[in-house]
């Protein structure tokens, strides 16, 4: 009989440990928090690379308003919006991965009397964009380090946005 006591109290101290159940919650909390934390940091990435860039197309507007406005100094305002300074640069010196200067479009307005009034540098946010000279420029697209579409078992559904910022400046010759 004692045997038999000792034995429901060890099946009763068995049923009383949760050190288990804490594994267990683990495992089903662990991928819906990866998954967050990868959402997060994307998010971030995203908005550092848009800042980045609303950034470099203001430096870029206003190095064009203050210098003269021909193709020497639109090659190096698309430079400055890309590289972060007037002469061109490798990819890995680039300011955001991807960036070419095919991604900034310069537009100026004219006055009546044929002055330029303002500049404008920008990102388009369509596939393709006609600025002034009839050059064409092209969207940026950001690309994320995770793939959360495949995380959450999706393809569809992907974090691939344009960053698209536009700076416009008042010309002054």
């Amino acid at each position: 009989m004692r045997e038999l006591l000792d034995r429901f109290r060890k099946l009763s101290d068995l049923v009383k440990d949760d050190g288990g159940g804490t594994l267990a919650e683990m495992a089903l909390t662990l991928p819906l928090l990866v998954v967050l934390l990868a959402g997060v940091s994307e998010i971030g990435r995203y908005f550092q690379a848009y800042t980045t860039m609303a950034k470099s197309t203001r430096s870029a507007a206003r190095y064009l308003s203050n210098h003269q406005y021909n193709a020497l100094e639109v090659g190096r305002a698309k430079n400055l919006a890309v590289c972060g300074r007037l002469t061109t640069c490798t990819d890995d010196e680039r300011l955001v991965k991807g960036a070419t200067t095919d991604n900034v479009c310069i537009e100026t307005t004219v006055e009546a009397s044929g002055q330029i009034e303002t500049v404008t540098v920008s990102i388009p946010r369509d596939a393709t964009k006609t600025c002034d000279g009839d050059v064409v420029a092209t969207k940026l697209v950001y690309t994320p380090i995770f793939n959360i579409g495949a995380m959450l078992g999706s393809n569809a559904w992907t974090m691939t946005y344009p960053i698209s910022p536009s700076t416009t400046m008042r010309y002054i010759p």
